[in-house]
């Protein structure tokens, strides 16, 4: 796994630092959450009054975009967080980091073509606008007079031309999207021989993610459930004459769950739509990417009258390009083929380091192949693991445990070694403290007092493994509150129980006066020849005061004369480490014949 990044900083703020000011975007929020108001009563209304399928104009608006969605059977919604958002949900441009093109042909039957060409650009992480066309030809056809006399060639064709804008409102800690929203407006013309009409409309979105963080993802490291609700062709009627037809408006409601599995992506999606020009429709979906490389898709749709409804497909990621086809059965009428591809333009995106204050480039290709690769959850368990780091450094205990299973649950290896110790050896604390039910005990711990910061200094110790080192720091910290406050009494109590160490009343005092202690217990188990008892009082000064060169001295002294010279040999070493001119250790060691 990558180094893991240096934290330097202010503590982290709220975990949606990410989010713009309200006073910045009031305008945004209060236009979108009213036209979503609008565009669910307008359609909610004219669902009464909805007609049977081909009552509606525009049809070539149903065309689905993308090669990848049609391949998992249309269940798109909730996952649209791509070139094709314009399309399936606006809300999507908000997750794209990088400026993007993407194609899509469907060669479909009859002589049909279908064409989707989109582009999207981010002004910000976060902040992306986007502009797409569609197009839908047929080859021309002839022509007849009411006798039914052959006239001229005739030509048909419709477009949409489309242009949106993707707002991520809330982030998490390591500013990956957890509420989108997004809006595309659009106009659209039909044409057929010399006759056209035109109409506007404009299509609304949302995507939600939430991301669990604790242990039954551990098979599944990196796990998503995602939300998604599109309004589309919302707008006017198609004119011809006198006569108005009324756009293919729609309902979208989707869900999809996301995981890796050994390092390969795999998604499950389903959507349900309700339409003006359409019976209620259930999508299925499902893909496996194995190795950032190869995707498998399939889908089924219910509701076709013709054909099956299964779609099936495959994907291949090249970098900063990505190839797809997908293949959907018409039964008699055919096959319908639909080819995309999509580009990144530029491997420098957008998204924050939260950690580091600064853009976060990608390193190597293979990071910008898609959004939730091994070596992007990787970068994100480093966040998390930062975030940690910081967290415990403001004493914020439970949100930097927090942080660390979050971390585990994106890399679970990191559990199974030296943070899997601690994130057990915190949750003790945090749990046997009582932190969350009684945030005001860390409200103490965070002062900058001494006691509070033994206090602090004694969990370090704790998760690092030093329990001796913990629990004389906890009587220390005890020891040099004068007004003897509950929490640090409490904490000594249960660090006792942690360490398997009894309390020592006797030595329940700041910590210059327990050192002063300490070493006379030493000097008096040394002149009564108890070495060991000697040895264990200086090995307690030197934990918890390791740069005490006259402990490390004595030290030295006792294990010589208990008999272990190569103990005392390296406790001499040490001392002249730390003070390479002290002359008795140097002449000492002489004598003994010691470099």
């Amino acid at each position: 796994m990558a180094k893991q990044a240096a934290i330097h900083g202010t503590p982290r703020a709220c975990n949606y630092k990410g989010r713009a000011s309200l006073c910045g975007y009031w305008l945004l929020i209060t236009g979108y959450c009213c036209l979503l108001l609008f565009t669910i009563h307008y359609s909610l209304f004219t669902a009464v009054y909805a007609g049977e399928p081909g009552t509606a104009a525009a049809s070539f608006l149903k065309f689905p975009a993308g090669s990848r969605p049609t391949a998992m059977g249309e269940a798109y919604t909730a996952l649209s967080e791509d070139i094709y958002a314009g399309w399936w949900n606006p809300a999507g441009f908000g997750s794209i980091e990088f400026p993007e093109i993407g194609a899509t042909y469907n060669a479909s039957f009859q002589d049909v073509a279908h064409q989707y060409l989109s582009f999207a650009y981010p002004l910000k992480y976060g902040s992306t606008l986007g502009l797409n066309l569609i197009r839908l030809g047929v080859a021309p056809f002839q022509g007849y007079d009411a006798q039914g006399a052959k006239t001229r060639s005739v030509e048909s064709s419709d477009y949409s031309i489309g242009a949106g804008y993707g707002y991520v409102i809330l982030k998490d800690e390591v500013e990956r999207p957890l509420l989108n929203a997004g809006i595309n407006f659009k106009m659209i013309q039909e044409k057929l021989d010399s006759v056209s009409a035109s109409a506007f409309a404009v299509d609304v979105g949302a995507i939600y993610s939430k991301r669990p963080a604790y242990y039954w993802t551990r098979k599944a490291p990196g796990q998503e459930f995602k939300f998604g609700l599109a309004l589309k062709n919302i707008g006017t009627g198609l004119k011809y004459d006198r006569l108005s037809f009324p756009l293919p408006w729609s309902i979208n409601l989707g869900a999809a769950w996301l995981g890796h599995v050994k390092n390969n992506e795999f998604a499950l999606s389903l959507d349900q739509s309700i339409s003006k020009d359409d019976k209620y429709r259930i999508s299925l979906g499902v893909e496996y990417i194995a190795f950032n490389i190869l995707a498998l898709r399939a889908g089924y749709k219910t509701g076709q009258e013709t054909g099956s409804g299964i779609r099936a497909g495959v994907g291949f990621k090249f970098s900063i390009v990505n190839l797809d086809y997908a293949f959907a059965p018409f039964g008699e009428l055919g096959q319908a083929h639909r080819i995309g591809f999509s580009m990144k333009l530029g491997t420098q995106g957008f998204r924050r380091h939260p950690t580091l204050g600064k853009w976060h480039k990608a390193e190597t290709g293979a990071q910008i192949v898609g959004e939730k690769t091994a070596t992007r959850l990787e970068l994100f368990a480093e966040d998390f693991l930062a975030l940690a780091k910081k967290d415990f450094q403001a004493r914020n205990y439970p949100s930097a445990l927090d942080n660390i299973v979050k971390a585990g649950s994106l890399e679970p290896k990191l559990l199974d070694g030296e943070w899997g110790d601690k994130e057990k050896r915190l949750g003790q604390i945090v749990k046997g403290m009582k932190f969350r039910e009684m945030p005001k005990k860390l409200k103490i711990l965070a002062r900058q007092s001494n006691e509070s910061n033994l206090a602090h200094e004694s969990i370090e110790a704790y998760m690092e493994g030093k329990n001796t080192k913990a629990f004389l720091l906890a009587e220390a910290s005890f020891g040099t509150n004068q007004i003897k406050d509950s929490v640090f009494e409490e904490y000594l109590n249960l660090t006792s129980r942690l360490a398997e160490i009894e309390i020592r009343r006797e030595e329940i005092l700041p910590k210059p006066a327990l050192i002063k202690e300490k070493f006379k217990k030493a000097a008096a188990a040394f002149y009564l020849q108890k070495f060991d008892v000697s040895v264990k009082e200086l090995l307690e000064i030197a934990l918890i005061d390791e740069t005490n060169e006259l402990a490390w001295t004595r030290l030295g002294s006792a294990y010589f004369a208990a008999g272990d010279k190569e103990k005392s040999k390296a406790t001499y070493q040490k001392v002249l480490e730390m003070n390479p001119y002290n002359k008795s250790v140097l002449e000492f060691m002489k004598i003994q014949g010691w470099k």
